[in-house]
């Protein structure tokens, strides 16, 4: 891979030429820049009972590793960025896996834990995640979602250039109540990152004014609340202090919504997923247009009703001390009327039932016999799709179809109680210093050659 080349392909001449010039404006000779930008992110978010995640590739990890150890120690989280600055797209499969394990050697020598991966360029593969799930991984961050907050028809011809290529780097889709939530692959929680960030606005938009700035943010904010997803923001530590008083901004806004937004790290809310995915609900007739439903699931979770009357409630573990993410049981007797859950015919593949559980709703199997004794009703014999595309697209479809539904309805919320949305501050430290940003290079042409 030749980076002066990918970087003139996906920015643009003019952005390329400009991006060298920032690079002596915002790195220094040392350390001091960038810590200070770093401390300042972790300091703005510790205001708000919160913390950020960090992204970092292994070989400037290796460069800077007392300052990676302080930040860590500081609450953020770290997280890999690749083995060298590059993009997975240009990679073999083997390329990826060899990359991806030699990242993990140099985090672990450094003694710098980590739970997630994230792709330079957002430049994810079908094949990376399988590695990063082979590999331990616990999440990745890395499809985009772009958000119509900038009005396309007011930039000038080398402005929209400029952007329009990077929502084709970044493989952007648009929001759907799917592609904002968390979703599991296998092992692996896959957490969406939603755009323009603050590259795309600083440098490539010259939207520079932190007003203007927090303004765009806070509406994406009120976007992925009304859908009840997850918004994450990817504010790289160059324009941290450029982009501190935007990100007062933001915060500001979501802590002052009727409902609360979570603002929580990645890992954290990763782990909170998988918590999630545990959860249960289990169905039997008491009566006409009753049910008994079995509940299982964490206290942290948030149940949510449509359409039905919950006569009583009842807590098997009712007095007993649980520990987080320990599951227990609730008995409710709920009057609706039809049975509050999704039914699937036989003919329908587990995995459709796997992917509804995951995301909250009560489902479960039936004969087309019964089909009108449930709110909705699933004779899906050809499952989700063939490929991973296919698959994506009719998840969203489904997920769509679902929320649209007048009828009644048990589901568990995305979120903890009492959170309707989730907010997540992440930054990739591409570089630390002057030096580095240069070395990246020669390090992606190293990594090429030894790849071929």
């Amino acid at each position: 891979m030749n980076l002066v080349a990918f970087s003139l392909r996906t920015k643009g001449t003019h952005n390329f030429l400009r991006r060298l010039w920032t690079v002596f404006a915002r790195f220094g000779l040392t350390e001091q820049r960038t810590a200070r930008a770093l401390q300042a992110l972790v300091t703005t978010l510790r205001q708000y009972g919160a913390y950020p995640t960090f992204f970092i590739p292994a070989v400037v990890l290796r460069r800077h590793v007392p300052l990676l150890r302080q930040i860590a120690a500081s609450g953020a989280e770290i997280g890999i960025h690749g083995y060298v600055h590059n993009d997975y797209r240009t990679l073999t499969r083997q390329e990826q896996e060899r990359q991806t394990r030699l990242a993990i050697t140099a985090f672990s020598h450094s003694q710098i834990s980590f739970a997630g991966f994230r792709n330079p360029y957002l430049g994810w593969t079908e094949e990376a995640l399988a590695i990063f799930a082979s590999l331990g991984f616990t999440y990745e961050s890395n499809e985009a979602v772009i958000h119509d907050v900038i009005d396309l028809d007011t930039l000038s011809p080398l402005l929209r250039s400029g952007y329009e290529k990077s929502l084709h780097l970044f493989q952007a889709v648009p929001p759907s109540i799917y592609d904002l939530r968390p979703h599991c692959e296998g092992p692996l929680v896959r957490l969406p990152t939603s755009i323009p960030d603050d590259e795309m606005l600083f440098d490539r938009l010259r939207i520079t004014d932190p007003q203007r700035i927090a303004a765009i943010w806070s509406e994406v904010m009120a976007r992925v609340y009304a859908l009840g997803g997850l918004y994450t923001l990817n504010l790289h530590p160059e324009r941290g202090l450029l982009c501190q008083a935007a990100l007062r901004g933001l915060l500001d806004y979501a802590t002052h919504q009727p409902e609360p937004v979570w603002i929580a790290r990645l890992g954290e809310i990763a782990r909170w997923w998988r918590e999630r995915c545990q959860f249960r609900f289990d169905f039997t007739p008491a009566g006409p247009q009753r049910w008994q439903v079995r509940l299982l699931s964490s206290p942290r979770a948030h149940v949510q009703t449509r359409q039905l009357t919950v006569l009583a409630r009842f807590s098997a573990s009712e007095g007993k001390q649980t520990a987080q993410g320990e599951l227990q049981q609730q008995e409710w007797l709920v009057e609706a009327e039809r049975c509050p859950a999704i039914a699937l015919s036989p003919a329908t593949p587990p995995t459709v039932m796997a992917f509804l559980q995951e995301q909250g709703y009560a489902v479960l199997q039936t004969s087309p016999e019964k089909a009108t004794t449930y709110s909705l009703f699933l004779d899906l014999p050809a499952g989700l799709g063939a490929s991973p595309r296919e698959q994506r697209e009719h998840r969203r479809q489904l997920v769509g179809q679902i929320e649209a539904l007048s009828a009644p309805l048990l589901s568990f919320a995305p979120w903890p109680t009492p959170y309707r949305a989730a907010l997540a501050i992440s930054s990739d430290i591409d570089s630390v210093t002057i030096q580095d940003f240069f070395l990246r290079i020669v390090e992606v042409a190293r990594a090429s050659r030894l790849s071929l």
